[in-house]
């Protein structure tokens, strides 16, 4: 972002949550020329930092979050070590900040040509998902690697059994969410044990992917949670049932919410707690997909998500309760996700299909409202 935008974003972020109109932006940078900061505050709505409230000469310019991106990473070039330490706020359970609602309504609006959720649609999201979520891990395994092993049960020997594991383990928990996709504590806690079985093997027990038998599938009572590469403090209240009542409250809301809020809301909160002991981002990203799918949208399989950006995301809202990276981290892989689960016309297949291209109209459709104006990234348009 360059100094005048970052200068914008600030300047939104301090007018509150009547925002600015552009005639009231121009008079105040008389430096620079009306062109200029009509494509500043057009970059700045694409990316999410700003959003855009009414129409006509009611158009008002208002910030997305009381942090800029340039604040955020300004935040975290300090290592954890000497950033100050940030505790739980039971704040933060509320379902803001979130995304806003009219990006989750037009998430749902890019799934015309979606393919159907059936057996066939299982096949090939085994695989998506199994990989994306095991590579946010830290899974050395290839989307190659990960195919092998779940369609023909062939294990790449020159990698770690743990990640063969954590890859079958996955796929065990997304066949148990096809089964059960109501979103539910129960649910979320049975896939959390599949998530995290060690299978008894010796040649995982070095690997912090996995848990005891009685840490599976159970809330934390008397584990203490430590993130060394954050400056949060989760919370630690032994002997008072705080993180199941957590969990029942976190799910409680995300059933009230449009799925698509729900989604991003359980995938910050539930690690957010540290509901488990371990593994509650794998657990909050199948909980995120239990709502998709109750909602009758499609599963988000991770696959194209930018690993740094997800952990810049949710350290951001550890820290800082700011959910601006993380909700760009979501849009921009979920939009990605969609296109491959849709049924995509053979004609425009086989004259080259622009992905990156049709994404980023997509993405821009979403963050803006603005319709797509390629033919290509039209087609998954709802009338």
């Amino acid at each position: 972002m360059d100094s005048f935008s970052s200068d914008l974003a600030e300047l939104l972020a301090g007018a509150g949550p009547a925002g600015l109109a552009a005639d009231e932006l121009a008079r105040r940078s008389p430096q620079v020329s009306r062109s200029t900061l009509n494509r500043r505050l057009a970059g700045l709505v694409r990316s999410g930092v700003v959003r855009v409230t009414g129409a006509g000469r009611s158009t008002r310019y208002v910030s997305a979050s009381p942090l800029t991106r340039a604040d955020i990473d300004a935040w975290f070039a300090t290592p954890p070590h000497l950033r100050p330490l940030a505790v739980f706020k039971e704040e933060l359970l509320q379902p803001e900040p979130n995304i806003a609602p009219d990006k989750a309504q037009r998430c749902e609006a890019i799934q015309a040509i979606a393919n159907k959720v059936d057996k066939r649609f299982l096949t090939n999201f085994l695989v998506d998902f199994s990989w994306g979520s095991s590579l946010l891990e830290g899974s050395s395994y290839s989307a190659l690697d990960t195919q092998a092993l779940i369609e023909y049960g062939q294990k790449n020997n020159e990698k770690p059994t743990a990640d063969a594991v954590l890859v079958l383990d996955h796929k065990t928990a997304v066949e148990y969410l096809w089964k059960h996709r109501e979103l539910s504590a129960q649910n979320v806690c049975a896939m959390h044990a599949l998530l995290t079985h060690d299978h008894g093997l010796p040649d995982v027990a070095d690997s912090d992917h996995f848990l005891p038998e009685h840490q599976r599938g159970k809330p934390r009572e008397y584990e203490e949670v430590n993130l060394g590469s954050s400056a949060y403090l989760p919370p630690f209240r032994p002997g008072t049932g705080f993180a199941r009542q957590a969990l029942d409250r976190i799910i409680e809301q995300a059933r009230a919410l449009h799925p698509v809020e729900a989604a991003l809301y359980l995938m910050t909160r539930i690690p957010y707690v540290q509901v488990f002991a371990n593994g509650n981002k794998r657990a909050s990203r199948l909980a995120a997909n239990a709502a998709l799918m109750s909602g009758g949208l499609l599963p988000f399989s991770f696959a194209d998500v930018d690993k740094a950006e997800y952990i810049r995301g949710m350290a951001a809202f550890y820290e800082l309760g700011s959910t601006l990276v993380i909700e760009q981290t979501f849009i921009h892989g979920y939009v990605r996700s969609v296109i491959r689960g849709s049924d995509i016309p053979v004609r425009m297949r086989t004259r080259g299909f622009d992905v990156e291209g049709v994404a980023t109209e997509l993405v821009d459709f979403i963050n803006t409202g603005r319709k797509p104006q390629g033919e290509r990234a039209r087609i998954f348009l709802r009338v």
